[in-house]
């Protein structure tokens, strides 16, 4: 997988995507807490996660996201490729949440239990992927400027 980079300006092009996504994943969180929200609006929600999740990974993997940590700890690679091989599969997960929730029978409460679970489960998922792919820039630039620095 290449990995180019557009300078600093897209860096924080992509910081500012994953405020913007932890905002929406709260903004969920609380559509699901709130027992007046709606299957319509929830799916609605949903369908934006899927849809930023798309644009988002796109900018990580087009923009070079690695790009600059990769030039100073090319032994990176690997983790860094590895990462970027998660995104398709995170943006299946985060579609089939609104398609389980229109499978759902939306009569009884059963459908917000459910899909609270599934969505709170990808959300950590989300989480976790978003921290580990802060690991290989930490582990760069601390070889780079060297600890002792």
């Amino acid at each position: 997988m290449a990995v180019q980079g557009k300078g600093r300006g897209s860096f924080e092009l992509l910081l500012d995507q994953h405020r913007e996504l932890r905002a929406l994943l709260q903004q969920i969180d609380d559509a699901f807490r709130r027992p007046s929200s709606t299957v319509e609006e929830i799916g609605h929600l949903l369908g934006q996660l899927g849809d930023r999740l798309v644009y988002h990974f796109t900018s990580e993997e087009e923009g070079g996201y690695f790009a600059e940590a990769l030039l100073h700890a090319p032994q990176l690679i690997a983790k860094a490729n590895a990462l970027l091989d998660q995104h398709p599969k995170m943006c299946t997960r985060a579609k089939n949440l609104k398609l389980e929730l229109q499978q759902i029978d939306s009569t009884g409460g059963e459908w917000r239990t459910r899909t609270a679970e599934l969505f709170r489960a990808f959300r950590e998922e989300l989480m976790r992927h978003e921290l580990q792919e802060n690991i290989p820039l930490q582990e760069a630039y601390q070889r780079d400027i060297g600890i002792n620095d």
